[in-house]
């Protein structure tokens, strides 16, 4: 075995042998270079920013709208291309319906659209037919005799018509009051509730000198009621003054009588 390890040494100071276990020199430079690497590295990696490239953005569909005027002299050429090579010379003048409805034939005929045809089918209503019948003696022209009605006459309380009189407006000095209508005056055709309104004017010894309706009225019954308020004993003032005003509102009342 001593000969072969001087074969190793020999081999190995010849260049001829490498040993993969362990390396050649001083270990204080393999340190050294790793240190050297991992700094160059890590300064590399932290001041070199590595981005993937931003896709490029999808191209819009756009379309470019040119206005040409064919009328003109200098685009006469182009009028002429478009009637040639393009479909533009088979459109219709608008203005002439009859292209309009021969177009409208022509599409029908290709696809005709699907036509409704009714079957029609007898109903046969079951039963006998039913016929109106009447009572005998009876028809549309010969009605019966209504029966006989008796009136009756009711009989109704002795009627008691008074007049309450109440001031609308006006001074102190005038208290509401009431009379019974004057028996003179039958009351005919009168209804509870019929009212009047009169004005009338006082002086300062207590005499109406003024007595009239507000509404002016064909009634026959209001003569009765301003003789009545002409006749009313009002308490005079110490002193002479104008003219006393009140307004009153008599209302027609069917008082029952005392039993």
């Amino acid at each position: 075995m001593f000969w072969r390890h001087r074969k190793v040494l020999r081999d190995r100071a010849a260049g001829m042998v490498f040993d993969w276990r362990r390396g050649h020199g001083s270990t204080s430079r393999m340190i050294i270079a790793v240190i050297v690497a991992t700094c160059f590295w890590g300064a590399l990696l932290a001041y070199v920013q590595i981005s993937d490239p931003d896709p490029p953005h999808p191209i819009d569909d756009q379309i470019d709208l040119t206005m040409v005027d064919l009328d003109a002299r200098e685009n006469r050429w182009l009028a002429e291309l478009i009637d040639r090579e393009t479909l533009f010379h088979r459109r219709w003048d608008v203005r002439d319906p009859s292209a309009i409805e021969t177009e409208v034939v022509t599409a029908l005929a290709l696809k005709s659209p699907r036509t409704y045809e009714p079957t029609l089918r007898e109903i046969i209503l079951p039963g006998p037919d039913v016929s109106l019948v009447t009572l005998p003696g009876r028809g549309p022209t010969a009605l019966p005799d209504p029966d006989r009605v008796d009136s009756v006459i009711f009989a109704s309380p002795p009627v008691n018509w008074w007049v309450d009189v109440r001031v609308v407006e006006g001074p102190d000095g005038l208290a509401p009051f009431s009379f019974p209508w004057p028996d003179s005056d039958p009351g005919r055709e009168m209804s509870e509730g019929e009212i009047w309104t009169v004005l009338i004017g006082v002086d300062w010894q207590g005499r109406v000198l003024v007595n009239e309706p507000t509404i002016k009225s064909s009634n026959s019954r209001t003569p009765v009621l301003l003789k009545k308020y002409r006749a009313l004993k009002i308490a005079a003032l110490p002193e002479k003054s104008p003219l006393r005003w009140w307004k009153l509102e008599a209302r027609l009342a069917n008082r029952p009588l005392p039993e």
